[in-house]
């Protein structure tokens, strides 16, 4: 096209100036950069001539863009209709010249009538194109959602939606631990931790998990201006493999609060014993520091005006090894469970907010008595499917892999989760002078104790994988230097030795 316009420049006897090119920008939009530089050329005496390709390259809305073409060329004001600048030619290489008269202002009307229909044609076609691929089962363009990838429709032309079974499992995962009570932005977390990797972000954060959790495509639907797909008879489409169910789908967007903002949840845990140290004296949490010789654990209660007549401090370096090999000693060898919330008896619910959404949106355009009493209907069954009691039920299923593989893989924060089930409480004493390792005379650990009474052999197993064998007495004043001996004991009593004969006398 430039090559024709700079041939036509040179037939005239023009000289160029100025070339502007909206590549890639359709001309159904007026409001685009160099179009509005290429008429301000004429309106300030840039130029004396504009020379466009074709008609339909400089508009496709007819009318509405041509008239203010027009008072450009005759040196109008578009408000006012008065002079404002000398008036300008315009040629275009099909033969169209303002010189012409009325000849050219019919014909460059009509040329623009010509291409806003042309468009408006092209535009259906591509909708009605798009519902028959969806209609078919197939993919019809535009951005592939997180979890699908596009493939060769093995039963005839054109693509299909496939899933993608990694990003699948990690959509199933995220969704399950949600559901299970998790917050957003420590699944948000887990996945960036597990370098799982979105389509159009650098990481997960809340929001871009959040609209795919909650989005229709999960199921296998899709949205037509953001109404769901439906055939003809107004069945609701879903040509491609669902990852989630409709259940999973409604009690997400019910937990997730569907366009409200994502709530903040706080910063995570930077630590591994965040909390879970106590000081030997003074019973308070020791706290985390970090200083240029190394992170440290200690006791600050005299520096916030408390009493703690031997304050603790212990190096993060060497407690943390220690407490994750005595955790691993005791449970990596067991298997690891996760809970897995199961929700039916959302389906119909779904299905009448869905319609709801549909009737909504043809209020918007034609409010009529039918549709309005279809809308009270609807809202009424909505209303009684939600005061029905779901089916929500929490299973905890084998994840193949043992505790200590589990741990391995575990973000800090879920492994700091694991300890906190598993252990009661981590008492820690003052090490020796010079002492430079730790030794187990420093820590009392004492684990959870198990009272659940209710469980099946399955759910007893799962605790089992967390909860540690060993079950301690309630904790009581010890003076510091028994304090290693009973240590000793539990110990003991946890590889099945009977401590109390040991100490019976004879």
């Amino acid at each position: 096209m430039i090559e024709d316009m700079r041939a036509l420049c040179e037939k005239e006897g023009l000289d160029e100036v100025a070339l502007h090119i909206d590549d890639g920008l359709s001309g159904g939009y007026r409001d685009r950069d160099e179009f509005e530089a290429w008429l301000n050329d004429a309106r300030t005496g840039a130029c004396e001539v504009l020379v466009p390709y074709n008609t339909d390259r400089l508009t496709r809305e007819g009318l509405n863009v041509a008239a203010s073409i027009l008072d450009t060329i005759e040196g109008k004001d578009p408000a006012t209709g008065r002079p404002a600048h000398l008036p300008v030619r315009l040629v275009d290489c099909f033969g169209l010249d303002s010189l012409h008269g009325d000849a050219f202002r019919f014909r460059f009307v009509i040329q623009a009538e010509v291409g806003r229909s042309e468009r408006e044609r092209i535009r259906q076609r591509n909708k009605d194109r798009a519902r028959r691929l969806r209609n078919a089962g197939r993919w019809a363009g535009g951005p592939i959602p997180f979890g699908y990838r596009p493939v060769d429709n093995p039963e005839g032309a054109g693509k299909i939606l496939e899933i993608v079974p990694e990003e699948a499992q990690a959509i199933r995962k995220a969704a399950e631990e949600i559901l299970a009570g998790d917050t957003l932005g420590k699944v948000a977390r887990r996945m960036n931790h597990a370098g799982v990797k979105p389509r159009r972000a650098a990481m997960w954060s809340r929001v871009t998990l959040s609209r795919v959790l909650t989005g229709d495509h999960i199921v296998g639907r899709i949205t037509v201006n953001g109404r769901l797909a439906r055939d003809a008879e107004g069945n609701i489409l879903a040509p491609f493999a669902p990852i989630l169910t409709v259940g999973q789908l409604t009690a997400l967007r019910a937990t997730l609060g569907k366009g409200k903002p994502p709530v903040r949840t706080g910063r995570a845990p930077a630590h591994l014993l965040s909390g879970l140290l106590t000081c030997h004296s003074c019973d308070r949490t020791l706290s985390a520091s970090s200083r240029k010789t190394g992170r440290f654990y200690r006791c600050y209660t005299r520096g916030s005006g408390g009493i703690c007549e031997r304050p603790v401090v212990v190096s993060a370096s060497a407690i943390e090894p220690y407490v994750e090999k005595r955790y691993l000693a005791a449970v990596g060898h067991m298997p690891m469970y996760k809970e897995r919330t199961v929700v039916s008896g959302l389906e119909e619910l779904a299905a009448v907010e869905e319609e709801i959404k549909a009737t909504l949106a043809d209020m918007a355009t034609s409010a009529t008595a039918d549709t309005f009493k279809r809308l009270q209907d609807l809202q009424a069954r909505q209303a009684e499917l939600s005061a029905r009691d779901t089916d929500k039920r929490t299973e905890l299923i084998p994840t193949g892999q043992t505790m200590a593989e589990h741990w391995k893989e575990a973000m800090v924060e879920d492994r700091r989760t694991l300890l906190a089930e598993a252990i009661d409480e981590l008492i820690v004493y003052p090490g020796r002078q010079g002492q430079r390792i730790f030794t187990d005379d420093r820590l009392v650990l004492i684990w959870a104790e198990n009272e659940d009474e209710d469980l099946d052999e399955d759910q007893e197993a799962a605790l089992d994988a967390t909860l540690a064998p060993v079950v301690a007495e309630p904790a009581q004043e010890i003076p510091e230097d028994l304090a290693p001996f009973l240590e000793a004991a539990r110990r003991l009593q946890a590889d099945g030795v009977d401590v109390a004969s040991l100490l019976a006398p004879e």
